[in-house]
């Protein structure tokens, strides 16, 4: 069977083969090495929220070969135009383009629900554009889903269930476990935001943009970075409340689901999150007496702002397309 298998990776040039060299007194046939031939394939990664839009050209590894960000309006033309721009510098065949989308995907590709500061993205059109003008398959999921997947499938990693949650326009989560997304019944699953009501407090930059008495748009990294390293106090006590205000939704993970990792993301800083983290007890629903679980490994991701989610986006074609996983193809339209 190894032997079909390896065949059948040499036919689509999925591996390289290298003999080994035997030592001196060594017998028989020298040990056949193998490894992944990164740049058999390439695929593209896209993410787009209103003002801001990234596209990335990742090989096999999940290695980022090219990548585009811009501040810019959500118009169809110049992010297609980008795309164009990086297959055209492609040495190896695209499989595909995978794109992140701040919205609820249904199993079968529609849109259940977009964030509602979103809603406004032309996602359809984008859709069909690229499919259209590429020829290329265009699958689309959550992008929490998106970077809960990417995290699980990083090199040297051993996760057995992974969770992972956002900080953005809105509070999301996607969980990892035996080797796939689990996604639930109709693929809605690990939707965190609900245990924090938008009717409260909650750690989302809408949020903060009203905390802060400002507009939403003017939360930019730089301007969020600048307040935090002045020491402004409404930022600090922001962050120290929202903290403690993620205990429990998260410590209810740890007793769900019991991961060896929960990982935290979105469109702050890293060291807001950093701190923020340090204010969450994921020993808030422990009994006392009675013997806690064990808890996970909480840290930041590498994945941050726009160009994270394309890059964690652009495992979608290679999931569906080489790993036999489920990756919703995109399909807009809405069941009525």
């Amino acid at each position: 069977m190894l032997t079909k298998a390896v065949a059948n990776f040499d036919r689509f040039k999925l591996v390289r083969e290298e003999r080994a060299t035997l030592d001196d007194g060594e017998r028989g046939q020298p040990p056949l090495r193998l490894s992944l031939n990164d740049d058999a394939f390439h695929s593209i990664g896209l993410y787009v929220r209103q003002g801001h839009y990234a596209v990335t050209r990742s090989d096999l590894s999940g290695n980022i070969r090219e990548r585009v960000a811009r501040q810019a309006d959500a118009v169809i033309e110049p992010i297609v135009d980008d795309i164009a721009r990086l297959i055209a510098g492609s040495p190896s065949p695209i499989l595909g383009v995978g794109h992140a989308v701040p919205a609820i995907v249904g199993e079968d590709g529609t849109l259940f629900e977009v964030t509602p500061t979103q809603a406004a993205l032309p996602l359809q059109e984008l859709a069909e554009t690229i499919s259209a003008r590429f020829r290329l398959p265009v699958y689309w999921d959550n992008g929490a889903y998106c970077v809960a997947a990417f995290e699980a499938h990083r090199p040297r990693t051993h996760y057995r269930g992974l969770f992972y949650i956002t900080l953005d326009f809105g509070v999301g989560g996607g969980l990892f476990a035996k080797d796939a997304v689990f996604r639930g019944a109709h693929n809605q699953a690990a939707n965190i935001g609900a245990l924090i009501p938008e009717t409260g407090d909650r750690p989302s930059l809408p949020d903060l943009a009203r905390h802060l008495g400002c507009p939403l748009d003017r939360l930019s990294d730089d301007f969020l970075a600048r307040l935090f390293h002045e020491g402004d106090r409404r930022l600090l006590d922001w962050i120290d409340d929202r903290g403690e205000k993620l205990s429990k939704p998260l410590a209810t993970v740890v007793q769900l689901f019991n991961p060896d990792a929960i990982v935290v993301g979105g469109f702050f800083p890293r060291e807001i999150l950093e701190r923020l983290c340090a204010r969450v007890d994921l020993g808030a629903l422990d009994v006392p007496g009675r013997r806690p679980l064990i808890r996970p490994t909480l840290l930041v991701t590498q994945l941050l702002g726009p160009a994270g989610l394309a890059e964690a986006a652009s495992l979608l074609p290679i999931a569906a397309e080489l790993l036999g996983q489920h990756s919703p193809m995109a399909n807009a339209r809405r069941p009525r």
